[in-house]
């Protein structure tokens, strides 16, 4: 099946809205999407009524996955536990390799861009927010605000806690985090401040991008004026 959107609720955790394409989903399936495993504990069907199976074609409300998938992600029932997680733990270790490599190595054309530009300065974004549509609203808000010489990039952004993970991600690309109607586990806290990984969070939009547009002006080099006085 496919996840249509994943939130994390106070009371609830995480809950997935997923549709089913093939098969039948049922209460107690182990479910892996992306890099997140979890055996279904609830269905709710669109009128939020509880329900013990789902399929094909049938949009529902799903609780016990350990994580946030993002929309668009598939998901697919497996046989136990073990064999989701070791699935999901090696998805895992692939994407922070590639999210460093990626902020590692630059392309030809960027190489380029950037002598052209002369002094080019980046501000490397991490996004984590409660709901897809905050976050994809964030996102596309805070890439918005990028200047000439200075680029912004929102390097990685999810539903979900500000967890470990994310704070090796910023410490390896040097870049802070912004989190929206979320905060950092105890552990991602520590480690933060070990590394000296600036969290930043915020419950208005509207706000994470006031500060986050005053710091990429204070970035920006003065511009020189000359002003002709006539006596």
């Amino acid at each position: 099946g496919t996840v249509i959107e994943s939130t994390l609720d106070k009371g609830r955790g995480y809950v997935s809205t997923v549709l089913v394409q093939a098969g039948t989903l049922r209460i107690g399936d182990v479910i892996l999407s992306g890099t997140f495993t979890g055996r279904v504990k609830a269905m709710f069907n669109e009128n939020g009524k509880k329900v013990t199976e789902a399929g094909p074609s049938t949009p529902v409300q799903v609780l016990g996955l350990n994580g946030a998938p993002q929309a668009g992600d598939l998901f697919n029932v497996m046989d136990d536990d073990r064999s989701a997680r070791e699935i999901a733990n090696k998805r895992e270790q692939l994407q922070r390799i590639q999210g460093i490599m990626t902020q590692k190595h630059v392309t030809l054309d960027e190489i380029g861009r950037r002598i052209a530009i002369g002094s080019f300065k980046e501000l490397n974004i991490i996004v984590k927010g409660d709901v897809d549509g905050s976050v994809e609203a964030m996102s596309g808000s805070l890439i918005k605000l990028s200047k000439e010489t200075v680029q912004v990039n929102v390097i990685h952004s999810a539903v979900g806690q500000i967890s470990e993970s994310d704070v090796l991600l910023a410490a390896a690309s040097n870049a802070i985090i912004v989190g929206f109607q979320v905060r950092p586990s105890a552990s991602a806290r520590k480690l933060a401040e070990k590394e000296e990984i600036e969290i930043r969070l915020y419950s208005i939009i509207y706000d994470a991008i006031n500060d986050i547009k005053d710091a990429i002006e204070g970035m920006l080099e003065p511009v020189m004026k000359e002003e002709i006085v006539c006596s």
